[in-house]
């Protein structure tokens, strides 16, 4: 497995699973950094992916990115590892302008992000975690995307940020055309711009002050609403690169706290539900599944 990776950023690569919740921090709430990425691919806008950093588990890792991006840092670097059923690496400053040969290989001058490893959050599909060097404490800023889960790298790798939409796109980069190091024939360039608070869908994640239980879970969602309830009308489940997984009408009579939603036949990942209530409103609410 380690043959796949490059010199100076070494990863141990597996499959993943997912989180939401007050308590499991993996995917947080909504004051969370913001991130916009444009994608592309020689000449060719592969589209845009939005992320969000956790400065609540990884405060530096987190620190480290918003500081870099602050001062274009991450503009026309390249993802320059790509590795079908596994992830997608870039952020080498070597790739903007230098030869490729050396792209991954880094700049020894950068300053180094002491690892932040966590024993709750986990490698999921559209994670972003810290690529690093054998030593722990060698991040600087290299990065890398799961496209699939990797429990491998739980506790071994420090997982800064998720991604929130735009995994079509990361799918896309991880299926370009590549050579036998696994490098991009084309190169595929970013740039990230931080979002403004009012960039940001105010009820992209809105729950409403719902909570869903279990979270994690194997078998099936419930719903605790603080204070109130509502009555649903409908109730979808997409994964987070847009993949309908369920959808259900209800009668007007369903009371939120008493709809449970069977996920058992699910993948494990991260997942959004979207549910209904008689008025139209709508309330999106990201879990996990083990």
């Amino acid at each position: 497995m380690l043959s796949k990776i490059s010199t100076l950023l070494i990863f141990a690569f597996a499959f993943v699973n997912y989180t939401f919740a007050t308590d499991i921090k993996q995917i947080s709430e909504s004051e969370n950094p913001r991130y916009l990425m444009k994608v592309k691919h020689g000449i060719t806008n592969l589209g845009e992916i939005e992320f969000e950093s956790f400065p609540e588990i990884a405060p530096k890792h987190s620190h480290n990115l918003d500081s870099l991006v602050s001062i274009q840092f991450y503009d026309r670097t390249a993802f320059h590892r790509v590795i079908p059923n596994f992830m997608i690496q870039g952020g080498d400053p070597n790739s903007k302008n230098k030869s490729k040969e050396t792209w991954g290989t880094g700049d020894p001058s950068q300053t180094k992000v002491p690892a932040e490893f966590s024993t709750t959050k986990k490698h999921l599909r559209g994670t972003l975690s810290a690529a690093r060097t054998n030593d722990p404490n060698s991040a600087t800023s290299q990065f890398f995307i799961c496209v699939v889960p990797t429990p491998w790298l739980d506790g071994q790798y420090s997982i800064y940020g998720q991604v929130l939409s735009g995994m079509d796109v990361v799918d896309m980069i991880v299926n370009v055309q590549r050579d036998a190091k696994d490098n991009p024939i084309e190169k595929v360039e970013m740039t990230i711009e931080r979002l403004a608070s009012s960039s940001v869908t105010e009820n992209l994640y809105n729950s409403g002050n719902i909570k869903i239980y279990p979270n994690p879970t194997s078998t099936s969602i419930g719903f605790q609403l603080e204070n109130a309830n509502i009555f649903v009308k409908s109730a979808t489940i997409t994964d987070i690169s847009g993949k309908q997984y369920f959808s259900q009408e209800f009668a007007n009579t369903t009371i939120i706290s008493e709809l449970s939603i069977p996920v058992a036949d699910f993948y494990s990942g991260v997942y959004i539900v979207t549910l209904t209530d008689g008025n139209g409103a709508e309330f999106k609410l990201r879990f996990v599944i083990n």
